[in-house]
């Protein structure tokens, strides 16, 4: 009996070793959170299918991703900063990456930075926001970018060709010819242009698109705001002629009504994100193209290009330098060419596009199901990030106000002050010149 008794003592010594063995290793694995913003399903997955890869390879990580919609992006940001409680890194934009710069919740990614684009190329658009006080603030790993996005049957059937506007001019004219009444009721079934006044980051994505072309800045290299231009004007005022050719209730339009209408025939040009892919796609309509923006005589190729980055927080640095090291490994996995296409071609086919050479020549980009067979919807798109631009960073973040210009919609107020109120473009430039030097001297 006594024997037993022993053998049983020594089971259970070893049993207990190995389960406090067990539980020092699960101690030991190094934890890593990262916020993102994208709650549909099919996103979730997509990240998660990134995260499982990391950790298969990494078996001694264990990585969590969490939702934070970006309604909640900057209130949350920045209390997590204030209390000491953020995540490891988060996706971000170049306004929100300023406000938690601002916040004092970064350190600097110089190194990845430098390192993929050693590795990858990285489009300079994508990471010129994310540079000021002699540091890389961000680590860009895609782009969401403005094209024309038309319907050739409409243009074959309405203007007589397929071949998109290649200029203002021809712009104003096929908007024109494409605002049709099909069925002679009085009542337009099909607007020429689809753009937007609403008080929304929408239309000030838009309007940015025109005033690129014409070589308009918010601010020079010297951070000094110098938008007042006959260069701005020109742009405000062919907005204000286009508008004659979209509809009426886009006065109060955003994203939703865009992407709402011109998959159901109702616009036939606008100049907009390729999002509207899956929705044909899933359709099977062919009816779909893009191309570069028609720009005026005598200015430039330009468009819009809104570049997403990861934010490297200080709590990352605070668990220490082997902790470091991980978040700093997994951020650059996921940059990965054969990782990266997940988070773009699979996560957002025709929205989220590549941040470097690398990722756009990658295969498996141009393979994957909506891509593949839209590719010429989704290449001029992709390029467009060689000329496009984001409004306030033209030359950088050189004026970090341009976090509350973008804050207050003042290019969209603009925008409203020309449409709706009807006052000359000369006159609404001006005013929201003034309103961003009010804004930059606080």
């Amino acid at each position: 009996m006594k024997r037993i008794i022993l053998i049983l003592m020594g089971v259970l010594l070893i049993c207990s070793s190995l389960a406090f063995a067990e539980g020092r290793k699960e101690d030991d694995k190094i934890s890593i959170t990262f916020w993102h913003h994208e709650p549909p399903a099919h996103r979730v997955k997509a990240f998660q299918t990134v995260i499982d890869k990391f950790m298969q390879e990494n078996p001694g990580v264990q990585v969590t991703q969490e939702v934070v919609t970006w309604d909640d992006a900057w209130p949350k940001t920045l209390a997590s900063i204030s209390t000491g409680t953020s995540p490891d890194f988060q996706f971000d934009l170049p306004d929100l990456n300023i406000s938690a710069y601002e916040a004092g919740g970064l350190i600097p990614v110089d190194d990845l930075v430098k390192e993929i684009d050693a590795e990858q190329g990285y489009f300079k658009s994508v990471v010129n926001p994310y540079y000021h006080h002699d540091h890389y603030w961000g680590v860009p790993i895609w782009h969401i970018p403005f094209a024309l996005i038309y319907r050739p049957s409409y243009l074959k059937k309405y203007v007589g060709t397929t071949t998109p506007p290649k200029d203002w001019d021809e712009f104003l004219e096929y908007a024109k010819k494409l605002t049709v009444d099909e069925d002679g009721d009085g009542t337009i079934d099909i607007y020429g242009c689809g753009i937007v006044a609403g008080k929304t980051l929408c239309t000030a994505e838009q309007i940015w698109a025109f005033l690129a072309q014409t070589g308009t800045t918010l601010f020079d290299k010297n951070g000094k705001v110098n938008f007042n231009s006959p260069q701005a004007v020109k742009a405000v005022q062919m907005y204000k002629d286009l508008f004659k050719y979209a509809p009426s209730a886009a006065t109060g339009w955003a994203w939703g009504e865009l992407e709402m209408n011109f998959p159901a025939g109702n616009i036939a040009m606008m100049p907009y994100f390729g999002a509207v892919l899956k929705s044909f796609y899933e359709q099977k309509d062919t009816d779909l193209a893009s191309a570069p923006l028609p720009y005026p005589k005598g200015g430039k190729k330009g468009t819009l290009v809104y570049p997403a980055a990861l934010m490297l927080f200080k709590t990352a640095e605070e668990k220490g330098p082997e902790h470091l090291a991980m978040v700093k490994k997994l951020m650059k996995f996921m940059m990965a060419p054969e990782n990266n296409y997940i988070l773009t071609a699979v996560q957002e086919p025709g929205l989220y596009m590549p941040a470097t050479k690398a990722n756009l020549e990658y295969p498996a980009f141009w393979e994957e199901g909506p891509v593949a067979e839209y590719k010429d919807f989704v290449r001029p798109l992709a390029e467009t990030v060689e000329y496009g631009s984001l409004f306030g960073f033209t030359h950088g973040a050189v004026n970090l106000a341009i976090g509350s210009i973008s804050g207050e919609n003042v290019l969209a107020e603009m925008v409203q002050k020309a449409i709706i109120e009807d006052i000359s473009a000369e006159e609404a430039v001006k005013w929201a010149h003034d309103r961003m030097v009010e804004i930059a001297a606080k």
